[in-house]
């Protein structure tokens, strides 16, 4: 145990005890966990789970893939205000694994004063805190790919699989394992992505086709990809040319981020494993998507553990997941579309954070010492005089 996790003991828990004060203090509607519920009903009763969901978020639709929606049902059954509570149990909980997972997943166990403290500073970053917001399942998608690359993990594959049935972003992690040259597990976590189709097929043919075929590729079912919170590249692209249209070049350019954010990821993970790989995967997908909300970003969560275990000197980097800054761009129906080149320059924070964590990601092998730093999270730990693939 580190001094600096001993001397923040208690102020963690003093933050803790401010969050949870904040949000039983202010008006806490969890948004879109009240539209999980809304899914979840409307597949209970039979209704047209991708028209207009009427309940207790009032007017809304869903997004997400019709195996989310299954597994949503038990929600239908909750109060609201009940729903509200257990969602924040559930996050707080789903935050404590994740970042007990990804000490494990740098290659260093983690005391539980440790991931205490650690969960108590990132409960506050900006992706983190709208998360519990909006009562998102963002947590609980990262909890399902990290366990799934810790070292020692057995069957890998299937909770990734899981994940991007519940929500289609995780299937880039399948790409991940297909192009660090893992087939056995790609096809694993293929396939269970696979049985969650197959299974909604045969509980609700008509949603799931439909949504495969049409909504998936409706990104205006998402949301305005001007939004100053959609921290993609695509959506700052939509900012700096003042409409939401977008060129067959700036697309070309998506796909140019896309390949060289898997690169650095697959460099990553030959230089120094998952630890490094797995998030600069994640990284990637955020910044290829079309609409990658701030909430999506609790990758903040792995990569602030990462720095600071094997590379503390770039732990300061992952500062502007505090700022919020994401929010002081002005938020209204087109108006991101009339914004100046301060506010255009200001709204792309977690894109430059990105780049910068990608090129980081992607480097040589950082020398400590005279030796090389040996690789860390692709199962057992290898010599540090061993080669890339432990041999």
């Amino acid at each position: 145990m580190t001094p600096a996790f001993t001397r923040l003991a208690w102020p963690a828990v003093a933050a803790v005890v401010a969050y949870l004060v904040l949000r039983f203090a202010t008006p806490f509607t969890a948004s879109d966990l009240m539209v999980y519920r809304d899914e979840g009903a409307a597949v209970r009763h039979g209704q047209d789970l991708y028209g207009s969901l009427f309940g207790v978020a009032g007017h809304s639709h869903a997004t997400y893939p019709p195996f989310a929606a299954t597994a949503f049902v038990p929600l239908s059954y909750a109060p609201a205000h009940v729903l509200v509570l257990l969602g924040l149990v559930a996050n707080l909980a789903l935050l404590a694994v994740a970042v007990r997972l990804s000490f494990r997943l740098a290659g260093r166990a983690g005391t539980n004063r440790e991931v205490g403290v650690a969960t108590a500073v990132l409960l506050w970053s900006e992706p983190v805190f709208t998360t519990f917001r909006y009562g998102q399942i963002n947590l609980l998608l990262l909890v399902l790919v990290v366990w799934d690359f810790v070292p020692g993990r057995r069957h890998r594959g299937v909770t990734t699989g899981i994940a991007a049935g519940l929500k289609v972003t995780p299937l880039i992690f399948v790409g991940y394992l297909v192009v660090t040259g893992r087939w056995r597990e790609a096809r694993r976590a293929a396939l269970t992505f696979a049985a969650t189709i197959g299974a909604t097929l045969a509980l609700l043919p008509h949603d799931t086709w439909r949504f495969w075929t049409h909504d998936l590729f409706d990104v205006a079912r998402v949301g305005r990809l001007e939004n100053a919170v959609n921290q993609s590249v695509r959506g700052l692209l939509v900012r700096m040319d003042h409409t939401r249209a977008t060129t067959a070049g700036e697309r070309l350019f998506v796909l140019a981020v896309a390949a060289g954010g898997l690169v650095a990821a697959v460099r990553a993970y030959r230089q120094r494993g998952d630890a490094w790989g797995l998030p600069a995967c994640a990284i990637t997908g955020l910044l290829a998507a079309p609409i990658a909300w701030s909430h999506h970003w609790v990758w903040c969560v792995p990569i602030a553990i990462l720095l600071w275990v094997r590379a503390r000197r770039w732990l300061p980097l992952v500062a502007i997941f505090w700022t919020f800054a994401v929010w002081a761009i002005p938020h209204r129906d087109g108006l991101e579309l009339h914004l100046d080149r301060l506010q255009i320059a200001a709204s792309g924070w977690y894109v430059a954070f990105g780049v910068g964590f990608l090129a980081l990601a992607g480097a040589s092998r950082p020398m400590h010492r005279g030796r090389r730093v040996p690789a860390i999270g692709r199962g057992r730990a290898t010599p540090p005089a061993a080669g890339p693939d432990g041999r």
